[in-house]
């Protein structure tokens, strides 16, 4: 009976000692929708958690949060909201310092149940920002040179998509490298013949006088000392469609943005020593006709493997290469896609 009662007392001090270090717990933050995006344009992000904890009646009366340049720290030097009395924990807008393009931030948060008692800071979480400004970008649209067909019949005829490619050096030990790239109306990236990523019908339709997407990319990994080489293929996409006629006489390309297939994209690799090189597509690339002849939204896609060009995005290329061409590209302003890849 003796032990009985001293058991249940150790378990009720357990209990009570639950009750006072256990309140709700912040988990799964988030960035405009993405768990640590690598690749944020918008000045004010959305953060956003979700809460856990045991027992009934369970709420949150406030939250703090903190967004550092540190994963180690804690003052909150971009960011410090303080305690806030607010049941939200969706969509709140970051308003600290002007975010700094091409750089990563932390942030974590604490919140407050309905008895006003802390929970223990979360584990830190992430956001990396792209180009926050159109100067930042340091790409120029480049292509083939080629010209649209004038009459409607010729599009349907073989028209050999353009490779890109460019070889360059890293200059010492690498950090982080990252690859911003838009490519219209789709394209696939390559750094040393693999594939970059694992998107597919990349970007996604906008209306490109307004807005064209870019995707953000780590490459770190797929770098190597010394010589590499990077490559574009390219498709028609949205931006190069048929003069397909809606409503038996209206002629899409009339009323869209259309031109040939090009692409817009830099590589931006940050060295041991703090260093930073930008390599943007310009007229220093190089392009070569592809084995994608024919492809398109509606009628697939016609790849010759006779035309296939070893080695053409990685050293010591097969093939007739000439220098690319400088496109005049859509007005529209390049904004970030979130990625979920993460360094």
């Amino acid at each position: 009976m003796q032990l009985k009662r001293i058991l249940t007392a150790l378990l009720l001090c357990a209990q009570v000692a639950t009750a006072q270090t256990s309140p709700l717990t912040p988990v799964s933050l988030s960035c405009d929708y993405r768990q640590n995006p690598l690749g944020i344009s918008t000045p004010a992000p959305r953060l956003s958690w979700m809460l856990k904890g045991a027992g009934r009646d369970l709420r949150q009366s406030a939250y703090e949060i903190m967004v550092s340049t540190s994963a180690q720290g804690s003052r909150g030097d971009v960011w410090s909201t303080g305690k806030v009395s607010s049941g939200e924990n969706i969509h709140i807008p970051f308003q600290g310092a002007p975010l700094q393009a091409f750089t990563r931030y932390w942030w974590r948060v604490r919140v407050y149940d309905g008895n006003g008692k802390p929970s223990a800071w979360s584990q830190p979480a992430w956001f990396e920002t792209a180009a926050m400004q159109a100067s930042d970008w340091q790409g120029k649209w480049i292509g083939d040179g080629s010209k649209t067909p004038d009459k409607p019949e010729d599009f349907y005829k073989d028209d050999p998509m353009p490779l890109l490619r460019k070889q360059f050096g890293t200059k010492g030990k690498v950090a982080s490298a990252r690859l911003y790239i838009s490519g219209l109306g789709y394209y696939e990236a390559y750094i040393n013949g693999k594939k970059v990523g694992d998107h597919v019908l990349d970007p996604g339709w906008t209306t490109y006088n307004k807005r064209i997407l870019y995707s953000v990319y780590d490459i770190t990994a797929m770098l190597q000392p010394g010589q590499n080489a990077a490559g574009i293929m390219l498709g028609n996409g949205w931006y190069n469609p048929l003069p397909l006629k809606m409503w038996g006489s209206r002629n899409w390309r009339d009323f869209l943005k259309t031109g040939r297939p090009m692409a817009n994209a830099m590589l931006r690799i940050t060295y041991a020593d703090g260093k930073t090189e930008v390599i943007g597509t310009d007229e220093t690339w190089q392009t070569a006709a592809g084995p994608v002849v024919r492809n398109s939204v509606y009628l697939g896609e016609h790849y010759d493997a006779r035309r296939e060009i070893k080695n053409w995005s990685a050293l010591q290329p097969a093939g007739n290469w000439k220098a690319a061409v400088a496109a005049s590209g859509p007005e529209g302003i390049m904004e970030a896609r979130c990625s979920r890849l993460s360094a």
